[in-house]
């Protein structure tokens, strides 16, 4: 451990606004690293480098300074981190000035330095976390799985633990504003929040990856899955005021599973975010029909889509319109509201759209057709986006 300039200036700044005295703040070669007085910094002090040697106090009388390269009149104090001096501290005065203080002030750079090894050493810890997840998602070679397992135990992780991902953040991002979330109170959504890992994706994402083992089935966790997510989204709103989803993966009983999952995920949530307007919370068990559908050929999508959808692909709206209708059940009255217009006008528009596709949408075969047209417009208009 050393002193950083960032801690020694800390140091001289509070001493000298408390006490008035000048102070110097000397790394473990003796050298001046910070000092109420600039012009001294970078100097050696050979007081300093004294008090490193013996690990005693060295107090400086204003006739034995002159005998001292760099140094003035007053007292110098080891600084200790885990029994090894790794500086000194310096504080010019007569020895009535700076003994009572002197000592208090090495105390408070003392604790300053374990404060900010701890700190480094979380930021270490959740660092290498980030890392391995990383890895997990990147996907790796078999062989070194037991290697992982043994890395995650060094990070008390536990990624024998089957697992599920949760994709999270937001769009329309503001250029100058930074987007940080606590991780603390993401985990603290989930079960097991000491085995919930948390990583950031891109600007405005993250991605959890969380324990599963506390439910019972696989509908169990799907259902406390989406409480989760719903509740992770009101989290997010408050923190940024803005729009979020959610996008929650398959459960993986195995660690290899996880880099097919993250890709499945992400590959569902822009489908599905693109396919659909009523929510932003995706399982991807919701989103298996969209998902087949994304292998098709694109010749054979293109093909699929010109023959069921015909001239409607020129008409936006009308698409729209029977997103919502099929989301709706096919119910007019519920369509219509929430599209927040008169049943007689989506009737009109009903009618318009079985003028360009052929069909009457309202049939129930007809409709299945239409509706595999549209998921695979929306998807095919996801790929051209993500291909530009």
């Amino acid at each position: 451990m050393r002193i950083t300039r960032k801690i020694a200036d800390t140091i001289v700044k509070q001493t000298k606004e408390l006490t008035q005295l000048n102070m110097n703040v000397m790394d473990k070669h003796g050298v001046i690293i910070s000092s109420s007085d600039p012009k001294r910094i970078g100097m050696l002090h050979e007081g300093a480098v004294q008090v490193v040697r013996t690990g005693d106090e060295v107090m400086i009388t204003g006739e034995q300074a002159s005998r001292w390269a760099g140094s003035k009149p007053g007292i110098n104090m080891p600084i200790y981190f885990h029994a090894e001096v790794v500086g000194v501290i310096g504080i010019t005065g007569r020895e009535s000035e700076v003994i009572p203080f002197g000592r208090a002030v090495r105390m408070m750079t003392e604790l300053l330095l374990q404060q900010s090894y701890l700190t480094e050493q979380v930021e270490m810890k959740e660092r290498s976390k980030m890392y391995l997840v990383q890895e997990l998602i990147a996907g790796f070679d078999p062989a070194v799985k037991e290697g992982l397992y043994t890395r995650g135990e060094l990070l008390s992780v536990n990624l024998r633990l089957q697992r599920v991902l949760m994709i999270f953040g937001m769009d329309h991002l503001e250029d100058t504003r930074d987007y940080e979330i606590r991780f603390k109170d993401v985990a603290a959504l989930f079960p097991n929040p000491q085995e919930t890992l948390i990583v950031q994706l891109s600007r405005g994402r993250w991605m959890a990856l969380a324990d599963t083992t506390v439910y019972k089935t696989e509908r169990h966790a799907k259902h406390a899955l989406l409480d989760i997510a719903a509740k992770l989204q009101q989290q997010l709103s408050d923190w940024f005021r803005k729009a979020s989803y959610v996008a929650i993966g398959r459960i993986c009983p195995d660690i290899t599973l996880i880099s097919d999952s993250f890709h499945e995920t992400v590959n569902m949530l822009e489908i599905a975010r693109k396919a659909s307007t009523e929510g932003d919370i995706f399982h991807v068990e919701d989103a298996a029909l969209e998902l087949v559908l994304s292998e098709v050929s694109e010749a054979a999508a293109r093909q699929l889509i010109t023959r069921v959808l015909g001239e409607l692909v020129e008409h936006p709206a009308l698409m729209d319109t029977l997103h919502a209708f099929y989301r709706n059940n096919m119910n007019i009255n519920e369509t219509a509201a929430a599209l927040g217009v008169h049943r007689n006008t989506l009737l009109y528009r009903l009618d318009r759209a079985a003028t360009f596709t052929g069909v009457d949408p309202r049939q129930f075969q007809q409709a299945m057709r239409i509706q595999l047209g549209l998921m695979l417009s929306s998807i095919y208009a996801v790929k051209e986006i993500g291909s530009n």
